[in-house]
């Protein structure tokens, strides 16, 4: 080994090191840059209200997340949860019990992901990026169809509790995000789902000939992606009172963004919900401060895209 190549090859950890703790710290320094700035970030209310809106998103994203360290990308999740807020407002409304219309819209998501996702992925062999293209316009037609184009207006007690809620001061939907963060964690690190989940990320290949059951890990993979994508678009109606045709509309690409923020790798085999949460939490903020700074929200759309273009570019130096 020259000399060249033995500094390039101790030059590594620390280039990845650095790459790993970018977004980290940029959250740190928009968070004390915001502080100074704006007047509104040293209030406690606003990073309470910060968590609570982006705990939707952050619901999202978990299942993303194990999406996308089984080496795979669900694009329908929007649509899903604008499906899912759609048909639980149609059958409550119809004169169902709302219990029973959100046990609908929750299972919908889990099959929509098992069977139209997870079944046509492994068993026949589509591409993931192919049959959830599909789901996501499919998906987004029926939330149309369901609603008949127009706007539902909705009150049913116990999920405007949950979803504008508090307990002790705290959002009930950060304490529900809180409490599916950590069945996430203990699920990724202490169940042998978990391990056959990074082993099939890394290479399904080898996973394969181990003899670990990559097909169905992938199937649960999508299906907890699509319940988690359903219960986001339910908390959705209950935040906003209401079910509209266009619910859920651009959740996939700002969840992808959140994944890929935190460094839980588009290539599989490496990330964690921990990761994914300083994700969300980056993007929050940052929408926070461009609205603190009277951007227009179009621009906000501009700002996010951007994040995501850096995040993939930041993705692929950690495998270089």
């Amino acid at each position: 080994m020259t000399v060249d190549q033995a500094v390039t090859t101790s030059s590594r950890p620390r280039f990845r090191a650095s790459v790993e703790l970018a977004f980290p710290a940029a959250l740190l320094v928009l968070l004390v840059g915001a502080v100074i700035a704006f007047p509104s970030f040293r209030v406690v209310g606003t990073y309470l209200d910060i968590l609570s809106f982006s705990s939707v998103l952050f619901i999202i994203a978990i299942g993303q997340t194990l999406v996308v360290i089984g080496r795979g990308v669900d694009l329908s999740v929007g649509s899903m949860a604008g499906l899912a807020g759609a048909v639980f407002a149609t059958l409550t409304m119809s004169g169902w019990p709302s219990a029973a219309a959100a046990g609908v819209a929750l299972l919908l998501g889990l099959v929509v992901g098992a069977i139209a996702h997870g079944l046509l992925i492994t068993k026949l062999g589509i591409s993931f990026m192919i049959v959830t293209l599909g789901t996501y316009s499919l998906l987004r037609s029926q939330a149309q169809v369901v609603l008949e184009g127009k706007s539902i207006t909705i009150d049913v007690g116990w999920l405007d509790a949950l979803s504008n809620g508090r307990v002790l001061g705290i959002p009930s939907v950060v304490l529900l995000a809180a409490g599916l963060y950590l069945v996430a964690v203990l699920i990724l690190r202490c169940t042998g789902f978990g391990r056959a989940l990074y082993a099939t990320g890394s290479n399904p290949l080898a996973a394969r000939l181990a003899g670990l059951p990559i097909d169905r890990v992938t199937i649960i993979a999508f299906a907890v992606s699509g319940l988690f994508a359903a219960l986001a678009g339910l908390l959705t109606v209950g935040q906003l009172g209401s079910a509209q045709p266009g619910g859920g509309a651009g959740l996939e690409l700002t969840a992808i963004a959140a994944v890929l923020l935190g460094g839980t790798r588009f290539s599989g085999g490496f990330g964690s919900v921990t990761r994914t949460l300083v994700g969300v939490l980056f993007l929050a903020v940052l929408n926070n401060v461009l609205y603190a700074a009277g951007v227009s929200s179009f621009w906000q759309g501009t700002a996010s895209g951007a994040v995501l273009i850096a995040a993939v570019a930041i993705d692929r130096s950690r495998k270089e």
